[in-house]
């Protein structure tokens, strides 16, 4: 190509706008001149299949979908270059463009480019054809099959996808360029205080012209107002041609405002190529200045010790899977942060960019894990590949402010000591260097390797090392036994967890007690609650009901304990930084003993129908955390108003009114924008939350009620009037409920009405603006006349038991080979989650047998073994009279296993476990289901 041609310089364009696509496989779809007229037109980003909102258990769609995508490249775009950046693709992504296969990527989470320079053409139909697969991929991390996975594999085009035009001289992308340490930008702060910065800037820059061209490099540092306070220009250097150069350049800094989570100020930095005279690239990013260190004594930041109180996240949303366009991510981190958090883990597996870039802006402090859970593969290609997710986590996340550490290997997986100790020297080799973290289980192999070790507050360690806890308030073993929930709750009763108030109040006691514990441990870096946001998983067929929020963003009684754990005095732009009162009762209970008020006021006063109940100072019972509750005893339910109110400094600023809640007469719609403008560009969402209210606009928290939606201009609802998914009309769970809107590519108001038999019906106006962002020219796609049948289509869930029946082993009696005194075989039918059965004698095999006291229909049992990390090989007998027995089953199992056993076996009296060898200490039972129905009734 001539030199002369293509001086533009850099554009992003985005390419999410009407793409063709179809679930299914298609031959001859990868030709540009493929017919593909009759298939759906749809923008990014875009699921594979919308489902319904409890889709666990393997309803999603798996399998195979095309994406097409026309496009025009303008005759001045000619000459420069032209990347295709997809920021992600679910799982094994084929790429073609005008017919010419380009790549074969294997791995969702993370972005990978293609170079289209010389395989475009201008002003023409150039075709780009992408086929996926979400399929179960078992040497593609997380590679365990969905049906054993503690999550979805959701899948489509589910992200952003760019067209990135630049000169033939550039600044590369870190992850395209694949340079250890390198590529791109590198932004590293060897020397931080309140009075001074200095950054270290180190940039790749790309000479694709075939002759040496002379460039000098321009970094500038401009703040919130737009005033550069800090620049450098690097020597001239020849760059030889078809090759890269490395440039180092540092920024002084005076008195820096440095990024914290309570006051996460961020910088934008210039970085441009020059040569020839002119511009010829730039890249503009935004940074934080800070200093990070892990110690035995925990986290400081810029040299205050800060606590780091977080929960887990993963990147599902209801009804569209991973599907978020940016604003949704957005949304959430705002949800997070105002929930109390200052901490995420992104598990488990990297985030979008948009949830990446808003923590940094929000405070919110991140651990990025690679893609991994439960499963290690021996193999060089399984090996291999999560190495290489490895160094392209670190070289696409490398310069957040928000990532404070990595965790670079598969979660909760028995992987060797040789891939550990590869994992943490690949992190430590990619971010050289004092601020890299890299963090593992405390009891996995290689673990001493690891920077901070993950663990709980008795774990032992080495002397001086730092200590995290990556998940805590949940429990697998509430999986099978909704009758022993602690944590896992509902909003509602209508789902396979006890819900309501009772059971919210319950679990944000639990979970505070929980919390109060950590904040008193001087050896605790952090923790980090499972989970923020309910999510679907796919090994079993309910939902994990582990949140504060469910999977429309209602909040649960939780949210306002960990909300009230806030700083009141400190403001974080583009969150509600009021300070939080909330009553954990819905009063209408005569059985009420106390009312808790959630707070981080000084003292509450309550009142109950206009009459003061009493004055309290936070629970001293609670002596760790910031914000105590505010407990009051001994009230006496009577209908009507109780209302609290909080003050600070003898000044009263917050009020929560409650009432008896009265029969139910209206419909009430409130847009979950969050601050964010809904955008005209068919992709974008915004949640709308419908209450059912009485008279007084009290939320009827027992009404569940099928509730219908209409909307009228600029938007759609997501699976309206699809019976599979469920979307609308869908039943109202403890009087609230959402749906979810979809912006059209018309800018303009969207109005959404909800109604429902013997209520008042509800309308809220929504505006959506018009999209900003430059997108690459191609031909109108009109939609098909049919929207297409797909044969792909098909709803199988994995064989389950019931796991709603009550278990037949309950209270029943047992008997065992041994026992100790405070661990009898009883404790394995008791129902209590913390008390265990443990042979007293170390030689095997021993053995518990459990009498049902009649005959059942077995389909099967379920044993929940002591420890996760230690693998228990047992065998499973059972008897119609206690004298002979068939043997159902044997394997090895651990207590990370979550699905029951399964078998069919008629007309069982008894249940006999045997353990047979364990790979360290002794055996250890927490409890022993049995599943199935009187024996000749049938289910």
């Amino acid at each position: 190509m001539q030199e002369g041609m293509g001086k533009q310089g850099r554009i992003d364009w985005s390419m999410n706008a009407e793409w063709r696509f179809f679930r299914g496989d298609m031959e001859g779809a990868d030709q540009p001149q493929f017919e593909d007229s009759a298939w759906e037109v749809v923008h990014l980003p875009h699921t594979v299949r919308v489902e319904s909102a409890m889709c666990s258990g393997g309803v999603n769609y798996q399998g195979v979908a095309w994406y097409r995508r026309h496009f025009n490249i303008e005759p001045e775009s000619i000459g420069n270059k032209l990347f295709i950046e997809f920021e992600g693709a679910k799982h094994t992504a084929e790429v073609w463009v005008n017919g010419v296969h380009m790549v074969s990527h294997y791995g969702g989470y993370l972005p990978f480019s293609i170079d289209i320079t010389d395989v475009v053409v201008a002003d023409e139909d150039n075709v780009m054809a992408v086929r996926l697969d979400n399929s179960d991929a078992i040497d593609i991390p997380p590679g365990k099959p969905q049906s054993e996975l503690d999550f979805c594999y959701f899948g489509g085009l589910y992200r952003n996808v760019w067209l990135h035009q630049m000169e033939r001289l550039y600044i590369t992308d870190a992850v395209h360029a694949d340079q250890v340490a390198g590529g791109g930008l590198f932004v590293t702060y060897p020397e931080v205080t309140k009075e001074h910065a200095c950054i270290h800037i180190q940039t790749h820059v790309q000479n694709d012209y075939d002759h040496p061209k002379e460039v000098s490099l321009k970094a500038i540092l401009i703040d919130h107002a737009g005033l550069e306070i800090a620049a450098s220009w690097s020597d001239a250097q020849f760059i030889a041609g078809c090759a890269a150069s490395v440039y180092l350049q540092a920024l002084d800094v005076q008195e820096p405002k440095l990024w914290h989570p309570d006051h996460p100020y961020l910088y934008t930095l210039l970085c441009e190529v020059w040569g020839e005279g002119r511009r010829l690239d730039r890249v503009q990013i935004k940074i934080g200045i800070r200093a990070i260190s892990f110690t035995a004594e925990g986290f400081a930041i810029n040299g205050e010790h800060l606590v780091l109180n977080g929960a887990n996240r993963h990147q599902e949303y209801v009804y569209v899977g991973e599907a978020l366009p940016d604003t949704m991510h957005r949304r959430d981190a705002i949800k997070l942060k105002e929930a109390g958090f200052n901490f995420i883990r992104t598990g488990h597996y990297p985030q979008s960019n948009a949830f990446m870039n808003a923590c940094d802006e929000l405070g919110l402090m991140c651990v990025v894990p690679i893609p991994g859970w439960q499963w290690f593969r021996d193999n060089q290609t399984f090996k291999d590949r999560s190495y290489q997710n490895v160094r392209e986590m670190i070289r696409r996340d490398r310069n957040h402010p928000c990532v404070i550490f990595w965790e670079p290997i598969l979660n909760e997986t028995y992987y060797n000591e040789e891939y550990a100790k590869n994992t943490y020297l690949i992190t430590h080799e990619e971010y050289p260097g004092d601020s890299c973290y890299a963090a593992c289980d405390s009891h996995s192999q290689g673990a001493q390797y690891y920077d901070i070790a993950y663990g709980h507050v008795d774990t032992v360690i080495q002397e001086n090392k730092p200590l995290f806890i990556r998940e805590y308030g949940d429990n697998y073993r509430e999986q099978y036994g909704p009758q022993k929930t602690q944590n896992r709750c509902s909003r509602g009763n209508n789902s396979f967890y006890h819900g309501g108030e009772r059971a919210m109040l319950r679990s944000a006691l639990e979970r505070l007690s929980y919390i109060d514990q950590y904040y008193g441990s001087s050896r605790l870096s952090g923790f980090a609650l499972w989970t923020g946001i309910d999510h679907n998983r796919g090994y079993i067929d309910n939902m994990a009901a582990t949140g504060v929020f469910d999977v429309y963003r209602i909040p649960k009684y939780a949210y306002y304990m960990y909300s009230s754990q806030r700083d009141p005095n400190t403001f974080i732009s583009g969150i509600n930084n009021e300070p939080v009162l909330f009553i954990a009762s819905e009063w209408n209970d005569c059985r009420v003993e106390q009312i808790v008020v959630f707070s981080n006021c000084d003292s509450v006063s309550l009142y109950l129908n206009g009459e003061l109940l009493g004055t309290n100072k936070p629970d001293t019972a609670y002596a760790h955390v910031p914000h105590p509750p505010f407990i009051f005893r001994g009230v006496k339910y009577i209908p009507g108003e109780l209302r609290a109110e909080g003050s600070i400094g003898g000044r009263a600023v917050a009020t929560h009114t409650i009432r008896t809640a009265e029969e139910a007469t209206q419909l009430s719609l409130v847009a979950d924008y969050c601050g964010l403008h809904l955008v005209a560009d068919g992709a974008d969402l915004v949640m709308i939350h419908a209450y059912v209210l009485d008279q007084n606009g009290m939320l009827a928290t027992k009404d569940e009620r099928a509730i219908a939606f209409q909307v009228k201009g600029a938007g759609r609802i997501v699976g309206d009037q699809d019976l599979r998914v469920g979307a609308n009309p869908i039943a109202a769970e403890a009087g609230a409920i959402g749906v979810l809107i979809q912006s059209t590519t018309e800018a303009g108001d969207i109005i959404v009405t909800a109604s429902a038999e013997g209520l008042a019906s509800a309308s809220v106006r929504l505006t959506s603006i018009a999209d900003s962002k430059k997108h690459v020219r191609g031909p109108v796609q009109q939609p098909p006349a049919v929207k297409p049948v797909y044969q792909a289509d098909r709803v199988q869930r994995y064989v389950s038991v019931n796991r709603k029946d009550f278990n037949l082993a309950y209270c029943k009696p047992v008997t065992a080979s041994s026992q100790q005194k405070n661990a009898p075989a009883s404790s394995a039918t008791d129902g209590k989650l913390n008390s265990k059965w443990k042979p007293s004698e170390m030689s095997m095999p021993q053995w518990i047998t459990i009498d049902l006291e009649d005959h059942y229909d077995l389909t099967g049992c379920k044993v929940d073994w002591e420890s996760d990390h230690v693998q228990y090989v047992y065998r499973v007998d059972v008897s119609n009279d206690g004298s002979e027995w068939m043997e159902m089953l044997q394997r090895a199992g651990t207590g990370q296993d979550v699905r029951p056993d399964t078998f069919l076996a008629g007309a069982i009296r008894y249940v006999r476990i045997t353990i047979l060898h364990v790979t360290s200490g002794t055996a250890g039972i927490y409890s022993i289901a049995a599943y199935g129905t009187k024996a000749g009734e049938g289910r």
